[in-house]
């Protein structure tokens, strides 16, 4: 369950919110963001950890399988396993960039007294499009490691 939070958040987030809110423009998307930025935050992480702590005390209860390190590195369902377990760690530190990204835009937004000047709606810009991108390419490996661990039962 956590890990289908996380992969359809992730998705979620990068396919559907961040391109509707960039089309919003600054009116509204400043204050949509402030109030939606730190319960997202707090939902992917747990779901994220969530899933990191479930796949690991599933694979340490694999029955009959001794010793565990054996198998996940001498079978195809292994192979599946910890692919899966790359992948979602590739992911959740590309996850991570792009919010840090997004909280440095946050931040500058929030530092402005008046109209940004040109040189601060650069950066602003900036990491809007750094965050932006990263978030989708995190969302690609996250997806993967969900499919991969679907998979593992069936090989």
């Amino acid at each position: 369950m956590p890990g289908a939070i996380w992969v359809g958040a992730a998705i979620f987030l990068a396919w559907v919110f961040q391109p509707a809110i960039a089309k919003t423009g600054p009116p509204h998307s400043g204050a949509v963001i402030a109030n939606m930025v730190k319960p997202m935050v707090i939902l992917l992480h747990s779901a994220a950890w969530l899933t990191t702590v479930f796949g690991v005390v599933m694979a340490f209860r694999v029955p009959g399988r001794d010793p565990l390190f054996d198998y996940l590195w001498s079978t195809d369902w292994g192979t599946m396993f910890w692919l899966g377990f790359l992948f979602a760690v590739v992911g959740y530190i590309l996850g991570t960039v792009a919010g840090i990204n997004s909280k440095k835009m946050m931040d500058l937004g929030k530092s402005l007294t008046g109209p940004p000047t040109p040189e601060q709606s650069g950066q602003i810009t900036t990491y809007q499009k750094r965050a932006n991108m990263l978030a989708k390419v995190a969302s690609l490996p996250v997806l993967a490691a969900v499919a991969f661990m679907a998979l593992a039962q069936h090989v």
